[in-house]
């Protein structure tokens, strides 16, 4: 499949893909997948996700496939198969997700207080003058 092909299957994809439902937490495992599939250049085959995550995590082939499956499912990813060799291209954008899961984590477990979750992240170590000049320049960039 050649250059134009490829990105006319990946446009058809896209275009027929669902809104991403960045409310699903995804479980460790598959959020490794989602990362080395956010870090590579679309489309990705399976062969290379082996050797970017798989073996370092000790998985089989068939195990990656089964954390690839799921994440198409849940709409993160969609794939198309070329040959034998199956494709995948990323739905759910990496930023849009990391923003949806810290704000689910601070409603759930600090009543949406940053304050609070701040104070608890912090509790046991302090911050360098470097890390507190940083967080007042963000804020005064803020507001």
């Amino acid at each position: 499949m050649n250059v134009e092909n490829v990105n006319g299957v990946i446009e058809e994809l896209m275009a027929k893909a669902k809104p991403v439902d960045y409310s699903v937490k995804l479980p460790d495992a598959e959020f490794d997948v989602m990362n080395a599939i956010w870090d590579g250049e679309p489309p990705l085959n399976t062969s290379y996700l082996m050797q970017k995550i798989g073996h370092r995590k000790g998985w089989k082939a068939p195990t990656l496939i089964s954390f690839l499956v799921r994440l198409e499912d849940r709409g993160f990813i969609a794939s198309y198969k070329n040959g034998k060799e199956r494709y995948y291209i990323p739905l759910a954008k990496k930023d849009e997700y990391i923003c949806s899961v810290t704000k689910s984590f601070i409603y759930q477990y600090h009543n949406g207080s940053f304050v609070s979750a701040m104070n608890s992240f912090f509790k046991d170590r302090s911050l360098s003058e470097g890390d507190i000049d940083e967080l007042l320049e963000w804020l005064k960039s803020r507001y």
